[in-house]
């Protein structure tokens, strides 16, 4: 469970540090801001040497020339080199280029100052070479650990820019006549190969973290989040899944209900946690189920979160199809019957368990709100199912109401009272007479919410189930928790509305996770969402499904589906792990490493001036 919390955790943090790629402004903008950063910082480091006029003109023809060079390289290597490159838009190359330019330019500044200070434009040359061969670095590593292509394309688009940058700054120099001869071309064969080596030097000295651990180049893994976090593609990312997870039993659960041999609602519990995040693996799974089901059956589907965490995620689409096919085969729901118990509550230090019985199956609900309720381990359902078992109940379905986040979370302090009071609360509603019931149920997807609000595809389910003369409410919302204290207020909002009892759920779905920058990669519901707005759309829903109340019979499924491939705990231990390892070896090398090449250039170019 700590590793999952782990995984979670570097996922976010992760994709804080790449958010410049998500939020990059347009390429009109990064075309603007190229030419602004060129113009102006080559007036400077031009002028400040020579400050005439015909040093500002000559100025203005090196800002305007490294922006064409550097504009034509970006198309060049969009439309040609990097035409198959998933992540390398014209848009991410214009913005290397423009950090590139940045980067050059801060050394020829130096330059400008000591060629100011010592009247020689020998310090502006030897900074322009030493700064070639820092940017052609700098390019050579981003390109390796972001792009798909072939070494030797990589190797091509990261020296292009720079190569031809060159031109107008052999033009300045030409026009104020110092000397270009063989030192120059000497530098360059020798600074060309030695950049290459210590950009792969370095990139292999971080890809061996990878391959240590999980026999992967630190730079495929990169490579295959940065395409899911960037381009939505899921392919790249569910192989590494694939390869490293493990094969799971699944479980899921159905209890419906229906009236006159039609479904009117079905509540699906699965032993599938829905993430890591994004579009990838099982994050969807709640809302794909949601509606396969409400396109067979025609009927209200919810799909509240188990038991299971990270550990349980599915490594991939055909995973995902395989539990959705097993899910939409369990179809029998012909035997039934006609009376439950009331909803009864339990609660045990900081849990409160909820229980009713349909027939001789359950639905129990744990929560710890207002405190952060996030995965249970699973030990908590076997202790369920064994206590179940000794009442003379069938099945029950188990439901983390996963409904309120407020920090950390440390289950195992709360363990030992998430199995009483989930027992309290099983042997009370046991103990119970079982009564004829209704069940009404209703549906509604906010158009006004979207997956940066916290809000998935699913929406939000209301079932309502009427016993004697109690009425509950079960509001099930497609989101990734709540904020603190909104369960409440939600619950207390339908009080009026003649509800006696009830809980709020979520799905747990991570299909709105790593969309967002702040700190968690996400918003739980309530937090963007407006509380008053998620009331008035709660309220509606739970309206509706009390005005359609009618008698039901209830019914239940459970199906096990062997060798379902999931991401299983050694990979959640271990991508942590190695993100954290790679990125200590990254400086840990990388200051010694460009460093040494640096002063070996630096010593290279005196001697080659002798």
């Amino acid at each position: 469970m700590a590793a999952a919390k782990s995984l979670e955790y570097s996922i976010e943090r992760a994709a804080k540090q790449y958010s410049l790629l998500f939020t990059m402004p347009s390429y009109g903008k990064i075309l603007m801001l190229n030419f602004v950063v060129c113009v102006v910082g080559g007036v400077l480091v031009v002028v400040l040497p020579d400050f005439s006029v015909s040093g500002v003109v000559l100025a203005l023809q090196f800002g305007f020339l490294l922006f064409l060079f550097s504009t034509f390289s970006d198309l060049f290597v969009k439309r040609v080199l990097m035409r198959y490159d998933p992540i390398f838009t014209v848009r991410r190359c214009g913005s290397l280029s423009l950090f590139s330019v940045l980067l050059w330019l801060c050394f020829l500044l130096i330059g400008s100052f000591s060629a100011l200070f010592f009247g020689s434009w020998t310090f502006w040359f030897d900074l322009l070479l030493i700064g070639f061969a820092a940017v052609c670095i700098f390019r050579l590593v981003v390109f390796s650990f972001t792009s798909f292509r072939p070494q030797l394309i990589i190797v091509l688009a990261s020296l292009l820019q720079p190569v031809l940058c060159l031109i107008p700054m052999f033009y300045v120099l030409y026009s104020v006549t110092y000397p270009l001869g063989p030192t120059l071309l000497a530098y360059l064969f020798l600074s060309i190969p030695t950049s290459i080596l210590a950009a792969f030097a370095f990139t292999r000295s971080v890809d061996s973290v990878g391959a240590e651990s999980l026999h992967t180049p630190t730079t495929a893994i990169s490579r295959a989040f940065l395409a899911n976090w960037m381009e939505d593609l899921v392919d790249p990312i569910e192989r590494v899944f694939e390869r490293f997870g493990c094969e799971k039993t699944i479980s899921s659960s159905i209890l419906a209900f229906a009236r006159k041999n039609r479904l009117k609602s079905l509540i699906v519990v699965s032993s599938v946690h829905p993430g890591p995040f994004r579009n990838v693996g099982s994050s969807r799974l709640p809302s794909m189920i949601q509606k396969a089901l409400e396109e067979k059956h025609g009927c209200i589907v919810s799909t509240p979160h188990g038991l299971t965490g990270h550990e349980f995620d599915l490594s991939s689409q055909q995973q995902n199809r395989k539990v959705l096919r097993s899910i939409l085969a369990l179809n029998d729901f012909s035997a039934g019957s006609s009376k439950a118990s009331i909803f009864v509550r339990a609660r045990k230090d900081v849990v409160s368990s909820s229980c009713q019985i349909f027939g001789d199956c359950a639905i129990l609900t744990l929560t710890l709100a207002p405190e952060t309720t996030e995965d249970f381990p699973e030990e908590v359902g076997d202790a369920i199912l064994e206590e179940a078992s000794k009442l003379g109940l069938a099945h029950v379905l188990i439901i983390n109401a996963h409904n309120s986040i407020d920090g950390l979370f440390d289950v195992e302090t709360a363990l030992e009272c998430l199995k009483e009071g989930a027992l309290e609360a099983l042997r009370e509603a046991s103990n119970l007479e079982l009564s004829p019931f209704e069940v009404g149920a209703a549906k509604v997807v906010p158009d006004e919410f979207s997956f940066k609000d916290g809000m998935g595809p699913g929406g939000i389910c209301a079932l309502a189930v009427r016993v004697n003369q109690q009425i509950c409410v079960y509001v099930t919302i497609d989101g990734n928790n709540l904020v603190s204290g909104l369960r409440e207020k939600i619950l207390g909002a339908l009080k009026d509305l003649g509800v006696d009892e009830g809980e709020v759920l979520t799905t747990d779905t991570h299909v709105v996770n790593a969309i967002v920058m702040n700190a968690r990669g996400y918003h739980p519901i309530g937090e963007a969402i407006s509380h008053e707005k998620l009331i008035a759309y709660v309220r509606c829903v739970v309206k509706e499904a009390l005005e359609n109340l009618e008698p039901v019979v209830s019914s239940w499924q459970v199906g096990d589906i062997p060798k379902v491939r999931v991401i299983g705990e050694k990979l959640i231990k271990e991508l942590p792990l190695v993100a954290d390892r790679a990125l200590r070896r990254a400086k840990i090398v990388a200051v010694p490493l460009f460093s040494s090449v640096g002063l070996l250039l630096m010593v290279a170019l005196f001697l080659l001036q002798l």
